[in-house]
């Protein structure tokens, strides 16, 4: 669909850093590098805005949105608690074959002398394999949307510091192990725990961030 194509487009432009923050989108720019009409573009546009990339000010512009911490709190809370509740219906239903590919991620995590970049990516890797177990296709579209903005929005060399990396590689190899046992209380209850970690880490970084 053309909708879906304005969609990746902009999306990547934002996710790689070739708009910046406040800057202007033009529109007429993005018709015609794809060669389509208005009407995909302003649909991709509002997804987007919906998403919290973007804010569209009537009669002004489209700009690309500057970060509100409490948006992106509030987002890592609802990442909490569908990643949590996605790896309880994941114990339920993960293949062998699904626990062994998670076994050889964090086997590979382990390795102390990889940079933050790689770490952030296999965890990605990590947290996606358990959710998609969970086959909730609704759920799995929505918890990508989530997870695109607050990779955006955050960067891994804060979120994987070398203690903090520590913990969660630690909490990682607890939830594997509750899987292993198809313990679905326990899986949902450390996974909720790890993520909501994170979000209390983000929202203390972003804090920080705010006042300097």
């Amino acid at each position: 669909m053309k909708k879906d194509q304005a969609y990746k487009y902009i999306k990547q432009q934002i996710m790689n850093g070739h708009w910046h923050t406040d800057s202007a989108i033009n529109v007429h720019q993005i018709m015609e590098e794809l060669s389509i009409s208005r009407t995909p573009v302003n649909k991709a546009l509002r997804q987007l805005e919906y998403e919290g990339f973007l804010n569209i000010i009537p009669q002004v512009g489209v700009f690309v949105k500057r970060p509100d911490e409490q948006e992106v709190y509030e987002r890592l809370l609802v990442c909490v608690r569908l990643d949590a509740y996605m790896t309880g219906i994941g114990a339920s239903k993960i293949s062998e074959e699904k626990i062994r590919e998670l076994e050889e991620l964090l086997e590979k995590m382990d390795d102390p002398g990889m940079d933050s970049d790689q770490y952030a990516k296999l965890n990605v890797d990590f947290h996606s394999a358990i959710i998609y177990s969970s086959g909730l296709d609704y759920m799995i579209k929505m918890t990508k949307q989530l997870w695109d903005y607050l990779n955006y929005v955050t960067t891994p060399t804060d979120l994987f510091m070398e203690e903090v990396r520590r913990r969660s590689q630690t909490e990682h190899w607890m939830i594997l192990q509750t899987l292993k046992d198809r313990d679905v209380e326990m899986a949902t209850r450390i996974m909720e725990k790890h993520m909501g970690r994170v979000a209390e880490f983000v929202k203390g970084a972003l804090e920080n961030l705010h006042t300097t």
